[in-house]
C-alpha cells in the first residue's frame, strides 16, 4: 500500500445513546464495544484494551500457524492469551503478558522455535516499537 493511500481497516461509531457503548466495525464485521462497569460502561463488548489484547493473540497464534504448516511441523492446535496489567510507575506503563499452548508432537528445539516467531509476529512488532499516529476532523456533512 502506498503511504498516500488510505484504508479502513476499522471504524468506530457513537450512537449518540449518552453511554460509553459503541458500534466497532472491524473488517467484515460489526460488533459493540463497552468498558467495564466499574469504568462507567455497561460491560456490553470487550473494551479497547481487551481488543489490543485479542489482535495481539490472534497474531500470535495466525503468525505460529502459517509458520509451522510451511515447515511441515506437527502443529495440532495454538491456543494464546494475553493479560494487560498497568503500572503507573513503570515505563511503559503498560505490560502486555502472553501465554502460549502449543498442542502436537513437537520437539524441543520446534517449541523453542515457535516461541521466538511469536516474538515476530506483526502485531507484537508494531506494539514494541510503537507507532505513529495522525488525526484529523471529517467534515461534518451537516
Amino acid at each position: 500500500m502506498e503511504l498516500n493511500e488510505r484504508r479502513h481497516s476499522a471504524e468506530s461509531h457513537d450512537p449518540g445513546h449518552g453511554g460509553l457503548q459503541i458500534l466497532v466495525t472491524a473488517g467484515p464485521i460489526r460488533f459493540a464495544a463497552d468498558e467495564p462497569v466499574k469504568e462507567g460502561g455497561l460491560d456490553l463488548g470487550p473494551s479497547p484494551h481487551d481488543l489490543v489484547s485479542a489482535g495481539l493473540a490472534a497474531c500470535t497464534t495466525m503468525t505460529l500457524r502459517v509458520y509451522a504448516k510451511q515447515k511441515g511441523w506437527p502443529l495440532a492446535n495454538v491456543h494464546v492469551t494475553v493479560d494487560r496489567q498497568r503500572d503507573p510507575t513503570a515505563k511503559p506503563a503498560d505490560l502486555f503478558i502472553r501465554e502460549i499452548t502449543l498442542e502436537g508432537e513437537l520437539d524441543d528445539t520446534q517449541r523453542n522455535r515457535l516461541l521466538e516467531i511469536a516474538n515476530r509476529c506483526p502485531i507484537h512488532r508494531l506494539l514494541e516499537s510503537g507507532v505513529r499516529i495522525e488525526t484529523s476532523l471529517a467534515s461534518s456533512g451537516s
